[in-house]
């Protein structure tokens, strides 16, 4: 493991830690029932590849007014994963299963 390694693995192990206060944060300060997006990250897939956002949509199922935004993650100016903010609804846990079930495979 080099330097580089070291350092992004220290990145990620700040990353949780930050994005959980972050997160409490926000629960607290918005008024009750508020709707928090949900916030998945995705990284390509290895078999749809280019294709990962538009089969991450069509295996959860989201529909177009439920989704906020899809956001590049980048290394190098090369997309890695996404990151999808969207209104959470019941019927999608099944396609997230299946997404989880077969990696985006």
């Amino acid at each position: 493991m080099g330097l580089y390694d070291r350092i992004q693995n220290a990145a990620a192990g700040y990353a949780g830690p930050q994005a959980a206060a972050s997160a409490a944060d926000l629960a607290g300060s918005l008024p009750d029932g508020a709707a928090i997006p949900r916030r998945d990250t995705i990284p390509l897939s290895p078999r749809f590849t280019h294709s990962t956002v538009e089969a991450y949509i069509a295996t959860v199922g989201l529909a177009p007014e439920d989704v906020f935004a899809v956001i590049p993650e980048l290394s190098n100016d090369v997309a890695i994963a996404f990151t999808f903010i969207y209104r959470d609804r019941p019927e999608y846990e099944e396609g997230r299963s299946r997404w989880a079930a077969s990696a985006g495979t």
